[in-house]
């Protein structure tokens, strides 16, 4: 496999507009096929990237729950195989899946554990994974065995979204979620230039900064319009920010810690 991108951070960011950028990209550069999961509980790459979709992996697990004593043994799992792949929306140059919204009381323990599989597999299949999730990280943490190359955590252009980004790297590192390098996209910075508090609670995050992104009116409009980021043009500033911080990825490596792209 090629690359597995994580994007995350507390609602509001930009983190599905970036995600849907992406995985875009990596489809017009040829880099097919690419796998978009959307595991944020508020499932909104779909929209962002202008496609539908008929079920979610959550949906899945509730039916699976339900009929668990009705099923034994490969049932289970040519169930939730052909389940899975029914929710799958196809694209041309991606594929995506909605992981949906958290379970509800009761025990999911063979459901989450044959669901798990099921991903694990399914992600094999594609040369590139976009993970959109919320900052909790439960759809990337051990549960899913996702090996993560690069975790994008992404914050507005302030202290406490800086600080908060902070805690969710922790959080990660907590729960064991495997990473091989994570760092920071502070987005929607006016002029793109970082005032001195904020440089001051980036540097103490420690965490690398994988960009930082103008304000861009285009996606503004977009995203106050319910546009798609098709919508967005080639030439705007989130765009161009995109293509640097993919071609950085392409690569292998994180940017050195103190430095920044526009």
């Amino acid at each position: 496999m090629g690359l597995t991108i994580a994007v995350t951070g507390k609602g509001g960011v930009g983190k599905t507009t970036l995600s849907a950028l992406m995985v875009q990209w990596l489809a017009a550069q040829g880099e097919s096929p690419v796998l978009a999961i959307d595991a944020d509980s508020n499932a909104n790459l779909a929209e962002a990237l202008g496609i539908e979709y008929r079920a979610t992996v959550g949906g899945i697990r509730e039916d699976a729950r339900k009929q668990a004593k009705e099923l034994a043994g490969m049932a289970k799992q040519e169930f939730l195989d052909l389940r899975v792949q029914e929710a799958l929306v196809e694209h041309p140059g991606y594929d995506l899946i909605v992981m949906g919204r958290p379970e509800g009381p009761g025990c999911y323990c063979f459901a989450n554990n044959v669901l798990r599989d099921v991903i694990k597999r399914l992600s094999g299949n594609y040369r590139h994974l976009v993970v959109d999730s919320e900052a909790g990280l439960e759809h990337i943490s051990r549960r899913t065995l996702l090996q993560l190359d690069f975790l994008c955590i992404v914050s507005d252009c302030s202290v406490r979204g800086v600080r908060t980004a902070g805690r969710v790297a922790a959080l990660a590192a907590e729960m064991g979620t495997p990473v091989s390098q994570c760092g920071l996209i502070i987005n929607r910075v006016p002029n793109g230039e970082l005032p001195e508090g904020m440089q001051t609670a980036v540097a103490e995050t420690g965490l690398p900064v994988i960009a930082v992104i103008p304000f861009d009116d285009q996606v503004a409009a977009m995203d106050s319009g319910g546009m798609a980021v098709g919508d967005i043009p080639a030439d705007a500033p989130a765009r161009r920010a995109v293509d640097v911080i993919m071609q950085q990825f392409l690569v292998g490596a994180l940017a050195p810690a103190d430095s920044t792209t526009a």
